[in-house]
C-alpha cells in the first residue's frame, strides 16, 4: 500500500485564512493577525507561517502594507483566461550574459508546454510602463522580470501591485523592488563585494577604487559588501576613490567626462573594483589610452565572468554568473507558483572567483 505524504504544514494555514474569507470572517479590507499571533495559534514557527501568507499574496488574496501589516486585499482576484504564454521582460538582449539566463527560461517554459513573450526595456522606467500595461492587457500566465532600475523609487509599482490583485504570478531575477513580496532570484551582490575585498586584501592591496551602478540595486549592495569588508579589515574606505555612475552616463555624448572622473579617482589606488565586466574592459581600455597598464599599474577585479572577460590583452579577474541556472530556477519557481507548490521566496548564489591575470600581488 503506498505511503500516503503528510500535508506541508504551511498549507494548514493557508486553508484556514480561505476558509475564513469564504465564510466572511475575513471580509476585504481586514487586517489579518500578526505573524507572531498566527504562529503561536497554530504552533508553527513565524517562517511557516510568512511562507502561507506569501503564497496567499501571490495569489492576490492577501495584502501586505508596509509598517502595517497584512490585509485581505481590497480588488478580487480577476478570473483569467489560460494564454499559455509566460512575459519575460529583461533591461537588455545583448551578447554579454542575457542570451544564456534567456536560454535557461526557455529550456524550462519549453518542457512545461509554455511559450515565451519576450519584451526589452532598455533600462529604462517609460519602456517597462508600457510593456506592463501591455502583457496586463493582452494577458499572460505569468511573469519574469528583471527590474529597470531596481536602485531607485519604483515608478511603477501601482502596475506591479495591480499584477498581484490579479493573482498573476511573478518572478524577478538580478534583482527586487523594495516594498514589493514577489520571489526573486539573483546572485548574492553583497557576499561578490565582500569576497572582492577579500581577495585584494590577500594580495596585500590597500588602496582599492570602486566602481558602482547608483540606478541598479546591485550596484548599492555590492558597495554595501565592499565597504563592510574593508572596515572589518580596518582599512579605510577613501570616498574620493569610488565612482557611482547610472545608465546615462555610458551615453556616447557624455562618456568622456565619466572617464575622466574615473582616471582622477583611480589616482593613488593599487586596485579597482568594478561593477560588471563591461565596465572593467572599458577601464582596461581607458588605462592603455592613459599609458598605464593592467596589473603593473592598477589591478582589476569584476563581476559575472561574461564573455568579454577574456577578449582584452589580459584576462579578467572576475566572479563567475550563473547564468543559464539561474533563468532555470527563476522559471522554476514561476511554474511552481502557478501549480501552487511551495517555492523559495529568495534565491541567492554564492560567489565564485575566476581568477586570471587582472591582479597582482602587491
Amino acid at each position: 500500500m503506498a505511503v500516503q505524504k503528510s500535508e506541508p504544514k504551511y498549507l494548514k494555514i493557508v486553508n484556514w485564512i480561505k476558509q475564513q474569507i469564504a465564510e466572511e470572517a475575513l471580509a476585504v479590507g481586514d487586517r489579518l493577525q500578526s505573524e507572531n499571533e498566527l504562529s503561536i495559534a497554530f504552533s508553527l514557527s513565524r517562517q511557516t507561517v510568512r511562507q502561507a501568507t506569501s503564497i496567499l499574496e501571490n495569489d492576490g488574496i492577501l495584502e501586505r502594507r508596509r509598517g502595517s501589516g497584512t490585509y485581505v486585499a481590497s480588488t478580487r482576484i480577476v478570473q483569467r483566461a489560460v494564454t499559455m504564454n509566460i512575459a519575460v521582460i529583461t533591461t537588455y538582449l545583448d551578447d554579454y550574459l542575457f542570451p544564456r539566463v534567456i536560454r535557461g527560461i526557455d529550456q524550462v517554459l519549453t518542457n512545461n508546454n509554455y511559450s515565451m513573450q519576450l519584451a526589452i526595456t532598455y533600462n529604462k522606467v517609460e519602456n517597462e510602463m508600457k510593456i506592463l500595461e501591455a502583457m496586463l492587457e493582452k494577458g499572460v500566465d505569468g511573469l519574469i522580470v528583471e527590474p529597470t532600475k531596481s536602485g531607485l523609487p519604483n515608478l511603477n509599482a501601482e502596475l506591479y501591485k495591480q499584477i498581484k490583485r490579479q493573482g498573476i504570478p511573478c518572478v524577478f531575477i538580478h534583482a527586487c523592488y523594495q516594498g514589493l513580496s514577489f520571489p526573486y532570484v539573483a546572485m548574492d551582490d553583497y557576499a561578490c563585494g565582500k569576497a572582492a575585498v577579500d581577495y585584494l586584501m590577500e594580495k596585500n592591496h590597500t588602496r582599492v577604487a570602486g566602481i558602482f551602478k547608483a540606478d541598479d540595486i546591485q550596484g548599492h549592495l555590492r558597495y554595501a559588501g565592499c565597504a563592510g569588508e574593508l572596515k572589518k579589515n580596518k582599512v579605510l574606505l577613501q570616498e574620493d576613490s569610488i565612482v557611482w555612475f547610472t545608465t546615462e552616463d555610458l551615453d556616447s555624448d557624455v562618456v568622456e567626462n565619466f572617464e575622466q572622473r574615473i582616471l582622477k579617482r583611480l589616482d593613488g589606488c593599487s586596485a579597482v573594483i568594478c561593477y560588471n565586466d563591461q565596465i572593467a574592459l572599458r577601464v582596461m581600455d581607458l588605462l592603455a589610452r592613459n599609458n598605464k597598464s593592467v596589473p603593473e599599474d592598477l589591478s582589476v577585479i569584476s563581476f559575472d565572468n561574461s564573455n568579454l572577460a577574456t577578449l582584452g590583452p589580459v584576462g579578467l579577474t572576475t566572479f563567475t554568473h550563473p547564468k543559464e541556472e539561474l533563468g532555470r530556477v527563476a522559471a522554476e519557481n514561476l511554474m511552481k507558483i502557478i501549480h501552487k507548490e511551495q517555492c523559495e521566496m529568495t534565491v541567492k548564489f554564492k560567489p565564485e572567483l575566476i581568477e586570471r591575470d587582472s591582479v597582482r600581488e602587491q
